[in-house]
């Protein structure tokens, strides 16, 4: 066998192929620079008065109370005392709040006018004028917790809304917007006011929006239980394993003919979850261009406060990269439905009591009103993986109420 003698490699080649490479490293560099900008030019911010230090909170807009001849959702009623009780927790012996922690304060707007009149077929919406916020949440980062907290407050809970009216809590945003002060500061005014959190920062979506983003990645997999249908909200899923775009995903966050409103907020936390698995499973780091197509529906269709930089984005995902990472504990402010005299409204009058608790949840991870551990009849806590002697049942207190429907997670195999 003759060995050929070997050509000795041409020094221009390697230069030329180190060229190639660097320049195309050098590219994706570029339009990653470029995408980032772009991403962060096309988000919009507006200024939200209240945030942060309590103590930098404006007085509420009350100089012009608004028209009752042009009330948003007739849910106005006469102004009044908040009922809250000051001071409800102050004997409980709760953990300070960490001082990294932030709370933030999101928005789900029904604006139809960022709907086209096809749109608004497609999706069912009708054509309401205004804009209100059916679903109002209070989402927590503790660098010092596993999860997220997410606190819903109900879109129709009685409250003082920032203009010193008493009425549906989702009204506030359009009050806002009436008066002049701005609907994310209204609702915030109106929040802080009323729980005594501070919320450091704001967010908020439209329908459209939403649709973009669930298809973004693709749409979310989720299993029924149970067929789902409510013609006004424009839901008709079968039972098993559904894939949902983003009109039905709208259509499952939005259905409250199923149930109330509390089975349709217990809908929309079970689709965050899934939301959550599917793009964690879906690797976007890695997965350039959906990240890009996810980070261009975000940015078209998300209004933040103006604090929230790029640079503020990128501290809070490396501050918090654990919490957002990590489950989420979600819980609702509970109340009582009522009629209101004045108007005729649907109302939902808060359990004030159970409002502070979850207020205090929310900001320590502590739930004073959570029921306690099972302990022996003397007092002593059982052993771990132990359970409480079951008492015989007189048949008197009734079983625990089903989850609304389709509110269980569960994912397809």
């Amino acid at each position: 066998m003759t060995n050929e003698p070997q050509q000795p490699a041409d020094p221009a080649t390697g230069h030329r192929w180190r060229w190639i490479v660097g320049g195309l490293a050098l590219g994706v560099l570029l339009a990653a620079v470029v995408a980032v900008v772009a991403f962060d030019r096309s988000l919009t911010r507006v200024e939200v008065q209240g945030l942060g230090d309590e103590s930098a909170m404006p007085e509420p807009a009350f100089e012009q109370p608004p028209d009752p001849a042009a009330a948003d959702d007739g849910s106005s009623i006469d102004p009044g005392e908040d009922p809250l009780e000051e001071d409800l927790l102050d004997a409980l012996d709760l953990p300070d709040p960490d001082p990294r922690a932030l709370t933030i304060l999101v928005l789900g707007s029904d604006s139809r006018e960022v709907l086209t009149p096809e749109e608004r077929e497609e999706f069912n919406t009708g054509n309401f004028w205004g804009e209100r916020t059916e679903v109002v949440a209070l989402v927590r980062l503790d660098p010092s917790a596993a999860n997220l907290r997410l606190l819903n407050v109900p879109r129709d809970l009685l409250v003082t809304r920032c203009d010193g009216t008493r009425g549906r809590v989702n009204a506030a945003y359009g009050i806002g917007e009436s008066n002049g002060v701005g609907g994310m500061s209204c609702v915030v005014q109106t929040l802080t006011q009323w729980s005594g959190l501070t919320i450091d920062h704001a967010v908020k979506v439209d329908f459209r929006g939403f649709v973009d983003i669930v298809d973004s990645i693709g749409g979310v997999e989720m299993l029924l239980d149970q067929p789902l249908r409510d013609r006004r909200a424009n839901l008709d899923l079968p039972q098993g394993c559904v894939h949902l775009d983003g009109v039905d995903a709208l259509a499952f966050v939005r259905a409250r003919g199923l149930d109330d409103d509390y089975g349709r907020i217990a809908r929309q936390q079970r689709f965050l979850r899934e939301l959550r698995a599917q793009i964690a499973e879906l690797g976007l780091i890695t997965d350039l261009p959906r990240l890009l197509r996810l980070a261009d529906a975000t940015a078209r269709s998300v209004q933040l406060d103006g604090t929230l930089t790029l640079n503020r984005i990128r501290q809070l995902v490396s501050t918090h990269r654990g919490q957002l990472t990590g489950d989420l504990d979600t819980e609702v402010i509970p109340g009582t439905p009522r009629i209101s005299e004045s108007s005729g409204a649907y109302l939902v009058e808060p359990d004030e009591e159970r409002a502070r608790e979850l207020f205090a949840w929310l900001e320590t991870g502590v739930d004073p009103g959570a029921e306690p551990e099972p302990s022996l009849p003397g007092g002593g806590l059982l052993p771990d993986g132990e359970l409480a002697p079951i008492e015989p049942s007189d048949g008197a207190t009734p079983p625990d109420d089903p989850p609304p429907a389709g509110s269980v997670a569960q994912r397809c195999d």
